[in-house]
């Protein structure tokens, strides 16, 4: 009888030594798994007509077992990054430009980037207020006010979407598919 409440003990204590095996290995691959580094890129054309690089760096990443968020060159120490990154512009209205400071010190006539797996592009054209358009992927938009913003959903892991605010859909480009 001993031997059998022996073997029993021993049996459940290899069964809870697998059990707090595995959940620690798997927090600890979900821990390892945990951060990113996307960069909004492409290029920018500036009021006087020259072209820029983009390259804004944004990242959740450990360093010395900290994990800091990154934007640009601006580094936060935070358990885990904000639950949005948001692009504020400012309109020029008299100049149809646009100043965007993750893409440019300078005010823009147009730019192309993209930011994780969107695309966005400031569009000039004659017949928008404010005489530009954005393109948020397949979506054109229309500038409502002179400071709108483009908020980066994130969590741990990257980019999760995004969600605009300032602008209206403009469904006066219809597109033929």
């Amino acid at each position: 009888m001993d031997s059998v409440i022996c073997k029993l003990k021993l049996l459940l204590l290899a069964i809870t030594f697998a059990l707090v095996t595995s959940y620690a290995s798997a927090s600890y691959a979900q821990d390892d798994a945990m951060g990113f580094e996307s960069y909004i890129s492409g290029t920018a054309v500036l009021g006087d007509g020259t072209e820029v690089a983009v390259n804004f760096p944004l990242a959740f990443e450990q360093d010395n077992s900290v994990w800091y968020f990154r934007a640009g060159n601006q580094r936060v120490a935070m358990y885990l990054p904000p639950s949005q990154y948001n692009l504020q512009f400012a309109v020029q209205e008299n100049d149809s430009m646009v100043y965007l400071p993750e893409l440019s010190n300078r005010y823009m006539r147009s730019f192309k980037v993209t930011i994780g797996d969107h695309e966005l592009e400031l569009i000039p054209t004659a017949v928008a207020k404010y005489g530009v358009r954005l393109r948020i992927d397949d979506r054109m938009m229309m500038f409502d006010r002179r400071t709108p913003s483009v908020s980066i959903q994130l969590d741990g892991y990257g980019i999760t979407g995004y969600r605009a605010e300032g602008f209206i859909r403009d469904l006066s480009i219809r597109r033929v598919e």
